[in-house]
């Protein structure tokens, strides 16, 4: 094993890591992990002063990590090895950067994708043993679900979120971690096994955006930062938070990038670290970290403050005591116990705590009505982990619940921790908004077209004269993307193939389903650039039915 790594070591990353991939014992092996875990603790990236070889700008020192190997192998033999400790080469940040964790998270969730579909095709076998029933002694829709080797979804555009709650409520487990395949539109639309990925993007594309909008009334979305989170005092019953969840992970394990901006902390809590600090709140809250931070570092700025928590929703404002009050009872709601209330409308009216219903909370005053305590110098620093603690958790927490046990549903935290960091996971489910046209060119095939001809080149220059917004909108025109994955556009499907129209005054159009935009051969590079332009404004939501 130490002579892989010492072959390795010395290895470009991006290459060495196909080879790690292919041993599986490597990750849980004892002497592998405590080598990286030697690596780690001197931190290549910062403290390593031997000079680095070019590709390990942000990855481990060759030579460094060579000198490990040959030098701790003795130490490894003394390590403690205990069996309720689990430690993994995945583990050593530096190892491998983001992308080369999603290939490894795509190759479980593949694997776990063909073990689903291999149990639904032998359902079938195995019923397909006896002899059949009369149509009367049809088995249930129960039965047939088991043998369905994909997760069939049937949805409208116009009611896509809806119609995903209703058939994604109640499925069972073995279900979710089938492939996904979706049938957007009408009923005769879909073709199962056709489709490369087009239209569930499409889909989830159309659900962000509904699940987004203010209407909804699920999350809310900051104008300044541009990021999104649970809305304050929702409304929406709690499984439309936990649908959400589903949805999102069952994104992300189909290998979709979602169209959405979460801040870091969303990020955080969805790897089980609750250990938030002022830092964590800055991307999504930046006045109310400003104003922690100046209380934090200036003296006397806490005297007129005192252990209470706003929450603003629904016209009432809300001051909570000290996050330690709210605690989940018998019928897990969070009980918040209100130091004042007052209504934000006016006229002004009563407000009967008691009667409030908030879905996942309970509102009541303490026995005794006594003031929140007051912030003390002594006791800033508790004062600011508790605000950040009621902003990112507490105000919201039946919400952030449900959520993520409707994640958890389709991906396990074991599967998670791959990422190891909040900033990783973020990169790999929301992708890149910056789109690279060379890239594009790089990665595209074409059907009809020589890549090298006069009038590709023509077809590229005209779409690399344009702003990237109007760049992005091809490229959502023709795979229904909207954000480049983490990884590159090579983990898209796009396709420019010779279109031949009975008129050339057709536009170009396009097949989200198979990544294709069928192009004609228009007589000028002028021609070209009116009529794909036309056909963007005219076709922004994709033409994806597989």
């Amino acid at each position: 094993m130490l002579e892989l790594l010492r072959k390795l070591a010395p290895l470009d990353l991006l290459g060495g890591a196909s080879l790690w991939f292919k041993l599986p014992t490597i990750a849980d092996n004892l002497e592998a992990v405590g080598v990286a875990e030697s690596w780690s603790a001197v931190s290549p990236r910062n403290q390593c002063d031997c000079d680095k070889p070019d590709g390990f700008e942000s990855c481990l020192d060759g030579k460094f990590a060579l000198h490990m190997c040959q030098d701790q192998s003795s130490l490894l033999h003394h390590r403690r090895t205990d069996a309720n400790t689990k430690r993994q080469l995945l583990s050593a940040d530096f190892l491998f950067d983001t992308a080369q964790r999603a290939l490894y998270f795509r190759m479980i969730s593949h694997l776990k994708m063909q073990n689903a579909h291999s149990k639904a095709g032998k359902a079938a076998a195995l019923r397909g043993r006896f002899p059949a029933h009369p149509h009367e002694h049809e088995p249930k829709d129960q039965v047939k679900y088991e043998e369905e080797h994909y997760l069939l979804l049937n949805v409208s555009r116009t009611k896509v979120l809806s119609d995903a709650c209703d058939q994604l409520w109640q499925r069972r487990s073995g279900e979710l971690f089938r492939p996904l395949r979706v049938r957007l539109g009408e009923l005769d639309e879909l073709e199962v096994g056709h489709d490369l990925g087009g239209v569930q993007i499409e889909f989830f594309n159309l659900i962000c955006k509904q699940a987004f909008t203010e209407d909804a009334g699920l999350f809310a979305t900051n104008p300044v930062t541009g990021l999104s989170y649970f809305r304050v005092g929702s409304l929406q019953p709690l499984h439309m938070f936990e649908l959400m969840g589903l949805l999102i992970a069952l994104a992300i394990y189909n290998g979709i990038t979602l169209p959405l901006s979460f801040p870091i902390v969303f990020y955080k809590l969805l790897l089980s670290d609750h250990d938030l600090k002022l830092d964590d709140i800055t991307d999504h809250w930046p006045d109310e970290a400003k104003s922690l931070r100046y209380v934090m570092e200036t003296q006397g700025a806490e005297d007129d403050l005192s252990f209470s928590f706003p929450i603003e929703a629904n016209g009432i404002r809300i001051f909570a005591h000290e996050s330690s009050a709210c605690h989940r009872d018998s019928n897990e709601l969070i009980t918040i116990k209100v130091a004042e209330a007052m209504p934000t409308t006016y006229p002004s009216a009563d407000i009967d705590i008691d009667g409030l219903q908030w879905p996942g909370f309970n509102f009541t005053y303490p026995d005794a009505l006594v003031a929140p305590p007051s912030v003390t110098a002594s006791d800033k620093a508790r004062y600011i982990s508790s605000y950040v603690t009621w902003l990112a958790v507490r105000s919201v927490a039946p919400q952030l619940r449900a959520f993520q046990h409707g994640f958890k549903r389709v991906i396990d935290a074991h599967s998670l921790s791959i990422f190891i960091t909040p900033a990783n996971l973020k990169a790999f489910m929301e992708g890149s908004d910056h789109l690279d046209i060379e890239e594009l060119r790089e990665s595209t095939r074409y059907d009809g077209y020589e890549p090298n001809s006069k009038y590709i080149a023509s077809f590229w220059s005209v779409v690399k004269s344009w702003p990237e917004e109007k760049q992005k909108q091809l490229l959502k025109f023709v795979t229904a993307a909207e954000r480049v994955p983490l990884g590159g556009l090579e983990h898209l499907t796009f396709v420019v193939q010779r279109a031949r129209p009975t008129s050339l005054d057709h536009l170009p159009t396009s097949s989200t389903c198979f990544g294709t935009l069928q192009l004609p051969h228009y007589r000028s590079a002028n021609v070209l650039d009116e009529k794909l332009s036309l056909a963007l404004e005219y076709g922004h939501e994709g033409f994806g039915t597989g």
